[in-house]
């Protein structure tokens, strides 16, 4: 039997605030006749929702939707896979966010438009990745040729019959021309070229300038021999120069060669040389993935093609690829060959098609039958993958596949020692942006729009500063420098200069960890948490106050009841912005929702909409922050708040829970709680560190099970 969790403060509306409208409903609602028959008894005021109780609850793992990468997976299994910079996930529709996180399977659906965009980008992708080895080359460019465009004479220079042909560039004339450069990179610049002494006082030299897109990127001085008669020099004295060296970027650049004084210069060519870095070496996706050579001697060798697929199918999907899937493989690749392509363009259309399949593309963990409702474990290569992008956003390594290979994985203690080994992995970064980043909401600090009157000094520096310090808390929570409990009591930030102004601070020239007086609330008291919480014009203490309740303590309040309008009337009797807020409380309708919401909103009231400390509001006010919350009592300010709130069971409860909805890629149910039980226990028990939750975790039947049937 299934019942509801349990809430133990039931909450009735979520507004700015709420008034009662003066007509009351017309009739009171139906009763619910399918309400389940086991209701558990609410909790007393103060205490934490209960998990839900063993005995009448089904113990069921529940069954994930078959789960679609996210842009961001994507993105970190693709580009070290295929040796590349480029981003898929910057192109795709952005992942719809659920739970506040982006990874939810029943949202990652897969329409037309991603199809499009997954091809045409898996295309450059692939093109980048395969892209063959770079040799310097050099290549000539004679200054007749109509290519060439500006002012002087193409002709034949030197004289009669002197077999010199060119341009000669008098008195400030230039000559231009596009070229197309196939690789970026730094380029040698030679020129040949004469100079005739034309001109009434000419010198011996002749500057002339090397241009590249418009800029001056260096000058040469062309010299007359002095022994050479006059008008002979551009027959018998035509010199080689080496103008030096230049970056050029890939693509069309604008050459130009240009005099800068009187006189005659003829030029002969101008040779590009480069790009000098190039070795011939293999690119690093090229490299990666060619684990043999496939055209020895120019001609296709199918056996090695053969054991590059066998390779890289296994990487992209995560498990050991059967012969009949090998096979189909490579009759693509045969049908390359057939229709006159080359070897190499036949493996990269095998490796798109490859990462087009949904093997790639999702994460299939299928039951042993569809229909199955008897929960089972995982195998052990979903295992692997499950526990891989849980943990680095990413396809597992060679180290977890050859657990999994072997099913060692299955075992408890080789699966809690590749979580420790993963989590203290550089990879293990992605949980910072994935998991920290988004439970914190930062994308909503993205999306936040201070009224530019009110908080001129709030630009792009300041946003980004901000939520460098949020992330960074929750960088050092996650790789174990915290514990989870700092998320709410860290006395210590990550402030650069902008913020630190932004806060009050004197001296912070560069970015450091500093204790900032006021601010020992953790996230609470980041400028990042308190101007995502804010609205655009003043701070917010009931929607801060919400935030607070749903991301720290779990509590989902209901949308206002009919008839309850969601402006916030200040009272005319009330003083302060606490009486104000306690006036509409008075409202029963209004009491069971902001008795929990509006004390940790005051609390934040010496805060501003940007998170600037204050003590006064702007008609000059002063601000109260003391007040009292049910099950924890009275307190002056949010640090005191803040201590207490991470000492309370509901706050580590709603860690476990909001690690287990990104782990597992879905929402909790009451089903979970029962196994989420025996994780809040070792979570508490091993010091509240994130690295025992996480092991915990993966280790519960809840990880490492599913069912089939319907979710």
């Amino acid at each position: 039997m299934r019942v509801r969790r349990w809430k133990s403060w039931p909450m009735v509306c979520l507004a700015l605030s709420c008034q009662v409208a003066t007509d009351p409903p017309e009739s009171a609602p139906a009763e619910d006749t399918d309400a389940p028959e086991v209701t558990p008894t609410p909790s007393e005021p103060g205490t934490p929702p209960a998990w839900g109780d063993p005995e009448p609850l089904t113990l069921d793992p529940g069954r994930v939707t078959l789960h679609r990468l996210n842009n961001r997976e994507l993105d970190l299994s693709l580009q070290p896979m295929l040796g590349t910079e480029l981003s898929l996930g910057e192109r795709m529709p952005a992942d719809p966010l659920v739970d506040g996180f982006d990874n939810n399977a029943d949202a990652l659906t897969l329409g037309s438009l991603h199809v499009e965009v997954l091809e045409a980008g898996l295309t450059d992708l692939v093109a980048d990745g395969l892209r063959p080895p770079v040799f310097s080359q050099t290549t000539r460019h004679e200054v007749e040729d109509a290519a060439w465009s500006g002012g002087g004479l193409a002709s034949e220079i030197g004289g009669w019959n002197s077999g010199v042909y060119g341009v000669s560039l008098y008195h400030g004339a230039d000559q231009s021309r596009f070229l197309t450069i196939d690789h970026a990179g730094t380029y040698a610049v030679r020129l040949r070229a004469c100079h005739e002494l034309y001109g009434a006082g000419v010198g011996p030299e002749a500057p002339l300038e090397f241009v590249v897109n418009g800029t001056v990127l260096g000058t040469v001085t062309v010299v007359a021999d002095e022994n050479v008669s006059f008008g002979n020099h551009c027959k018998l004295d035509m010199q080689t120069y080496d103008a030096g060296s230049v970056t050029l970027p890939e693509g069309e650049v604008e050459m130009t060669v240009s005099t800068v004084d009187y006189g005659m210069v003829g030029v002969d060519w101008v040779e590009l040389e480069g790009p000098l870095e190039a070795t011939g070496a293999l690119p690093p996706g090229r490299a990666k993935i060619y684990v043999c050579d496939p055209a020895p001697k120019d001609e296709p060798d199918l056996d090695c093609v053969r054991d590059i697929f066998e390779a890289f199918v296994e990487e992209a999907w995560r498990r050991p690829v059967t012969p009949a899937e090998l096979d189909a493989v490579m009759l693509g690749i045969e049908d390359t060959l057939q229709s006159g392509g080359d070897v190499h363009e036949a493996i990269s259309r095998g490796v798109k098609r490859v990462l087009l399949s949904p093997a790639f593309l999702f994460r299939p963990e299928v039951p042993s039958s569809p229909e199955a409702t008897v929960p089972e474990l995982l195998s052990a290569h979903a295992l692997a993958s499950r526990l891989s992008f849980f943990l680095w956003s990413r396809h597992p390594d060679e180290a977890l596949l050859a657990r999994a290979t072997d099913q060692s994985l299955l075992t408890p203690e080789v699966l809690a020692a590749e979580t420790r080994r993963m989590l203290a992995d550089e990879r293990a970064e992605a949980l910072v942006d994935g998991f920290g980043a988004h439970w914190m909401g930062l994308p909503e600090l993205d999306a936040a729009t201070p009224d530019p009157a009110g908080f001129p000094t709030f630009d792009e520096e300041l946003r980004s500063a901000m939520a460098l310090e949020l992330r960074d808390l929750m960088r050092r929570v996650i790789t174990g420098e915290l514990d989870m409990k700092a998320i709410l009591t860290a006395d210590q930030t990550w402030v650069a200069p902008a913020l630190a102004d932004h806060y009050g601070l004197d001296g912070v020239s560069e970015a450091a960890y500093v204790a900032v007086p006021g601010r020992g609330a953790g996230v609470l008291s980041t400028g990042a948490f308190l101007t995502l919480s804010s609205n655009p014009t003043r701070t917010s203490p009931v929607r801060r106050g919400n935030w607070v309740l749903k991301n720290l303590l779990c509590e989902e309040a209901p949308p206002p009841p009919d008839g309850v309008e969601q402006a916030f009337d200040e009272s005319p009797d009330a003083a302060s912005i606490p009486e104000q807020l306690a006036a509409h409380r008075a409202n029963p309708a209004c009491a069971s929702c902001h008795d929990r919401m509006d004390p940790v909103g005051i609390a934040l009231e010496s805060f501003d909409a940007i998170g600037a400390p204050r003590t006064t509001y702007p008609d000059g006010t002063s601000v109260e922050t003391a007040s009292a919350l049910t099950g924890i009592g009275s307190f002056d300010d949010i640090t005191e708040l803040s201590v207490a709130l991470a000492d309370q069971e509901a706050t580590h409860r709603c860690m476990v829970e909001k690690t287990a909805t990104y782990a597992l890629g879905r929402t909790t149910r009451a089903e979970d709680w029962p196994y989420l039980q025996e994780v809040e226990a070792s979570f508490v028990s091993g010091g509240y560190t994130f690295e025992a939750l996480v092991v915990a975790l993966v280790q519960s039947e809840l990880f490492r099970s599913h069912r089939g049937g319907t979710p």
